[in-house]
């Protein structure tokens, strides 16, 4: 997946992108209250877990003006209750100067058009916080909207 919109453009992450992604990783993680308790930074493992499963998702870089503004990690699920496959959206971090750019609605707007263009899946996926107002009101003005489902998740301990 590579797109490009006016100043933004996306590109599949690399090895070398390893130490920005463990960066901008923990500036998320660090932001959001509720996963300040993640000590063991696992970006670099989902890059290389991506990078030998591409037909499952991939971890992108976002530029701006040719500067590293952010990254996605973007994956594929089948889905019975939609009925075909759903584009997710795992993590979507811009980083604080690049912010209320239009990156993160350019970057979710190019999947939704891509898809419009080549018809895959059955809906796209936005991972998000409850307390995370901005990215609410971002989804909501593009038309994606809250789903009543929760989540409930139990680590496995290894």
């Amino acid at each position: 997946m590579n797109m490009n919109s006016m100043n933004t453009s996306y590109r599949s992450a690399r090895l070398t992108d390893a130490e920005e992604l463990t960066i901008m990783s923990m500036e998320l993680y660090n932001e959001v209250v509720n996963r300040k308790d993640f000590t063991e930074n696992r970006i670099v493992a989902s890059l290389r877990f991506y990078e030998e499963n591409s037909n499952m998702g991939e971890v992108l870089m976002l530029e701006y003006n040719s500067r590293l503004a952010g990254y996605a990690i973007v994956f594929r699920f089948w889905s019975n209750e939609y009925g075909g496959l759903i584009l997710g959206v795992d993590e979507l971090f811009i980083r604080k100067p690049f912010r209320r750019l239009g990156i993160a609605k350019t970057f979710i707007n190019s999947l939704i058009s891509e898809e419009k263009n080549n018809p895959l899946f059955a809906g796209v996926e936005m991972e998000g916080h409850a307390d995370n107002d901005v990215a609410n009101k971002l989804y909501a003005s593009i038309g994606v909207p809250k789903n009543n489902n929760s989540f409930y998740i139990r680590l496995f301990k290894r």
